[in-house]
């Protein structure tokens, strides 16, 4: 095994795309995080890095990205491939908050990363992969969905915040040395705006209307046939209704319509309910991911 770190998405790029459009729904996140920083939409304060790993025939089988402040995310890969992997991002970015991925490579990761750092590697959530191919209709509900326009900016920024807090899978905000709090918030929100007004401005960005918004879904650009949707959010007052059900649904025919194969979406294994809804319009279990955080505890003896 040997690997290739680069922190140039094009070359990454060239490196893994035949490898990651191999499973486009099981490397979804992948492929849409690199097409958004190829293209220049989404900027980091910091530079990413991206691995791939190489068999010793020369073909890439597995890969990885980091962008601060978020955890690693890691492909599905062959076992025998995680500690070439784990060894490398080891060098590459000692101070990554955690590991995201497919287990049960995910796992050998975090054990890896435990052994040569003496962090403890504790699972913080556990999501499933989902992909829908045909939808199944939901009960009707009151309202209609239409297209985000600007003016619901603030909105959906505030409710990318809802999403993120509820689904915990990024890092909440805290103050740099010498940042206030008000500041890391607000750089937040400029990081959640740089993400709605793409979707908008694209046209994947849905709310459903009863009285006002009611939820608020996204979807991503089309890559290998697929459509992810995320985020998907209705707040706490306006849940029970089956608004998520109807727009989530919604969305989905549409990207169908519009000519892709599927859609995928991730669940928390936690939340029964959001398993149920999606169940209920279609969408089938594809493989279980473990987020991972690292905790350090002190240097070693």
């Amino acid at each position: 095994m040997r690997t290739e770190i680069t922190d140039d998405p094009e070359a990454f790029w060239s490196l893994a795309r035949e490898f990651l459009f191999a499973d486009p729904v099981l490397h979804g996140v992948l492929i849409t995080n690199v097409d958004l920083r190829r293209s220049g939409a989404v900027t980091d304060p910091a530079p990413a890095t991206y691995l791939a790993v190489r068999a010793d025939s020369g073909a890439v089988v597995g890969a990885a990205m980091r962008t601060p402040p978020q955890a690693i995310w890691l492909s599905a890969m062959p076992t025998h491939a995680v500690e070439a992997a784990t060894r490398a991002l080891l060098d590459s970015c000692p101070d990554a908050s955690g590991v995201t991925g497919v287990d049960p490579g995910a796992a050998l990761f975090a054990k890896e990363w435990e052994r040569r750092t003496g962090a403890v590697a504790h699972p913080r959530l556990r999501e499933r992969i989902h992909r829908l191919d045909a939808v199944t209709p939901p009960r009707p509900v009151p309202g209609h969905w239409r297209p985000a326009r600007p003016a619901d900016r603030d909105l959906l920024i505030e409710w990318t915040g809802g999403f993120e807090v509820d689904a915990a899978v990024s890092p909440t905000a805290h103050p740099t040395s010498g940042e206030t709090t008000e500041a890391a918030a607000e750089k937040e929100r400029a990081r959640y705006g740089v993400r709605v007004d793409l979707r908008v401005s694209e046209g994947r960005a849905w709310l459903w209307e009863d009285d006002g918004p009611a939820s608020y879904v996204g979807a991503t650009r089309r890559h290998g046939g697929i459509v992810r949707i995320a985020p998907v959010y209705t707040p706490r007052g306006r849940r029970g209704n089956g608004y998520a059900s109807a727009l989530v649904a919604a969305v989905s025919q549409a990207a169908l319509d519009a000519g892709a194969r599927a859609c995928s979406l991730f669940t928390d294994l936690a939340n029964p309910t959001s398993n149920k809804i999606y169940a209920a319009v279609g969408y089938r279990p594809v493989r279980d991911v473990t987020v991972y955080d690292f905790v350090p505890t002190g240097p070693r003896p």
